[in-house]
């Protein structure tokens, strides 16, 4: 079993910041940078859904445009 040594200054930090500091919890800094990918994830992909949806229906009315024509 590994064993790591902390610091001296690492013994006197409370568990919540040691923990931050060794990287076995997320920082609040990090948790806000995910949840804003996340956002911006959400963004895209309502984006990307709504152009899909759009162009659909645009083909769909030029077809329907074509017919009345002929």
């Amino acid at each position: 079993m590994k064993s790591d040594t902390l610091t001296p200054r690492q013994l006197m930090l409370s568990p919540d910041v040691l923990a931050y500091e060794l990287g076995q919890i997320p920082t609040p800094e990090k948790i806000e940078n995910r949840r804003i990918a996340t956002y911006v994830i959400i963004g895209v992909l309502a984006s990307i859904t709504i152009g899909i949806i759009t162009y659909g229906i645009y083909q769909h009315h030029q077809e329907n445009k074509r017919r009345e024509l002929d």
